[in-house]
């Protein structure tokens, strides 16, 4: 068999997406509809303040001190339960983060937030989520319109070939978000995951949260992912995916996605390696779901400047139940065990991680 990766565009048939995403009954899927409607009607108010925010960050880099607050990314494997945590730390941490409003305006993300958020904030916790698509404009939001502008449009691949002015554009870009709104900025992107070291020297002050789960489960998770966002399970969906192609097996799928969370998983450990320890704070989903509140207070106490909100977290955090998903076909669960099996005899992924 012979993969290919995913094309540039990402998505295999977009209009049968729409469809899916009304026949869900997510109303994740249906916010995120709805913000994209709201993003082509935004163009020209977007326009309009990226005058303000060139200005702004004229100011701002002449003034701020470089670094001043921290940068957090959430980073992990997609289906790993990154935009639960993205979710629960956007709640109760005293950060700021880039929203869906936010994504409206990729030419004046800090004006326009500076401007309308305040018009939307929540009052009670959402955590609910669309493959990473959350309801609501002050619902978080990847910021896929802030990190293209130096990572490129792939949403899958990001670039690392960055100059030196570009790292430099990054960093003034950061310091500029959180001078402006006094707070630490805290983001989650998936695609981050293959770039850590990049951003480690291009963001001097950030902290890398990373989410694991049990691999069988994130590759149970994005076989699913392809069925429900691709409309095909031999469609590749996410970091590193991988697209079947002139095979006769028919669960090639299945060793396609095995081989795309083996990837993963190696790639980050080998992107930890060059940072740190002291920028990185590591869980686990299922620890997540057990005890939030104690996850949120070794990530407060383990970056500097980030403070927990301590009497709302007490008040309305409940532990989360750990998503089983929709079940595997017998054959398909068979096929990924064993790969798996087969990957830890080969001492290619690490024995210790729970299957």
């Amino acid at each position: 068999m012979t993969s290919r990766i995913a094309p540039s565009g990402n998505f295999k048939n977009p209009v049968g997406l729409v469809f899916r995403m009304l026949l869900s009954g997510k109303q994740a899927a249906y916010s995120a509809l709805i913000h994209e409607a709201l993003r082509i009607i935004s163009r020209p108010a977007d326009a309009l303040l990226s005058r303000r925010e060139r200005k702004m960050e004229e100011e701002n880099s002449s003034v701020s001190q470089a670094g001043e607050f921290p940068v957090i990314l959430v980073v992990g494997a997609p289906r790993s339960g990154t935009t639960l945590a993205y979710q629960t730390l956007a709640r109760y941490l005293d950060v700021s983060c880039i929203t869906n409003l936010t994504a409206m305006f990729p030419r004046s993300p800090v004006s326009a937030t500076s401007l309308f958020g305040r018009l939307f904030r929540r009052s009670r916790a959402d955590f609910r989520n669309y493959y990473g698509q959350t309801a609501g404009l002050d619902g978080p939001n990847d910021g896929f319109c802030i990190w293209n502008r130096w990572l490129g449009d792939d949403r899958y691949v990001p670039r690392t070939d960055l100059t030196a002015q570009e790292m430099a554009e990054m960093r003034r870009f950061f310091d500029h978000w959180c001078s402006s709104f006094r707070k630490p900025l805290l983001n989650k992107n998936n695609r981050n995951t293959s770039c850590l070291d990049l951003l480690a020297r291009a963001i001097p002050n950030s902290f890398f949260v990373v989410i694991r789960r049990n691999p069988l489960m994130v590759a149970q998770s994005l076989i699913n992912a392809r069925e429900q966002v691709q409309g095909d399970k031999k469609v590749g969906w996410g970091l590193h995916a991988a697209t079947q192609s002139e095979s006769t097996d028919p669960l090639a799928y299945v060793d396609d996605v095995s081989r795309q969370v083996l990837q993963i998983e190696q790639e980050l450990d080998g992107q930890l390696q060059s940072i740190g320890s002291e920028r990185i704070i590591e869980i686990t989903y299922e620890g997540l779901c057990e005890s939030p509140l104690s996850v949120l207070r070794q990530i407060s106490q383990s970056i500097p400047g980030v403070r927990l909100h301590e009497n709302l977290a007490s008040d309305e955090l409940k532990p989360f139940q750990i998503s089983a998903g929709k079940p595997l076909t017998e054959a398909e669960y068979d096929r990924l065990q064993m790969r798996f099996c087969e990957y830890r005899a080969a001492n290619i992924m690490n024995p210790a991680k729970n299957f």
